[in-house]
């Protein structure tokens, strides 16, 4: 019923609160067609657009916050099988996407991972690794490519957007670039 709707239909949201059993604000827009089979296991924040095509396997959680683009064709999975025991055994990892992130047409999100606030994943990319706050990552398996910006210009988006207790420190971002062995764009 949801897939013959576009988002502007007034009954679309009731549609998606039905199949996702919570409540969705109404700056959510999500394009079906959208597959999702766990719903009630899934957290949507304010102004996330998801676009056609995607596929959430949500038992083992999905946590979408504030502001996130997700492009057509996403599929993101919380479950794998053992490979030991492919037919009994299954291993789940919730999948956190951090606020304002954007995931890349046809990017596949593996489980138990943690996509950083403004953070992009590039088209295709396959992520079984958690992805840094700011970091661009692409490939098969991802890899991180570059920082959005330096941290210079992190402070001063994160000081005009976020209070000072949730606001990344020049020390955690100077941890994160070290991590991450990329060097600083200055």
């Amino acid at each position: 019923q949801i897939s013959s709707k576009k988002p502007t239909d007034p009954d679309y949201k009731g549609l998606l609160e039905e199949l996702l059993q919570c409540e969705i604000d109404d700056s959510v827009a999500i394009v079906s067609p959208f597959y999702c089979d766990c719903g009630c296991r899934m957290k949507i924040g304010k102004n996330v657009i998801i676009n056609k095509g995607a596929t959430i396997i949500s038992p083992g959680k999905v946590e979408i916050e504030d502001n996130v683009l997700i492009a057509p064709e996403v599929k993101i999975a919380t479950v794998n099988h053992d490979p030991y025991d492919r037919h009994n055994l299954m291993h789940f990892g919730k999948v956190t996407i951090k606020e304002n992130a954007w995931i890349g047409i046809g990017a596949i999100i593996c489980p138990g991972v943690t996509i950083g606030r403004n953070a992009i994943v590039g088209a295709g990319a396959v992520v079984n690794k958690d992805v840094p706050p700011y970091c661009i990552v692409g490939g098969v398996p991802s890899k991180p490519i570059k920082f959005k910006w330096t941290i210079d210009q992190i402070l001063e988006h994160e000081a005009a957007l976020y209070p000072e207790s949730e606001r990344f420190t020049r020390e955690q971002l100077e941890k994160i670039f070290a991590e991450t062995n990329l060097k600083r764009r200055r």
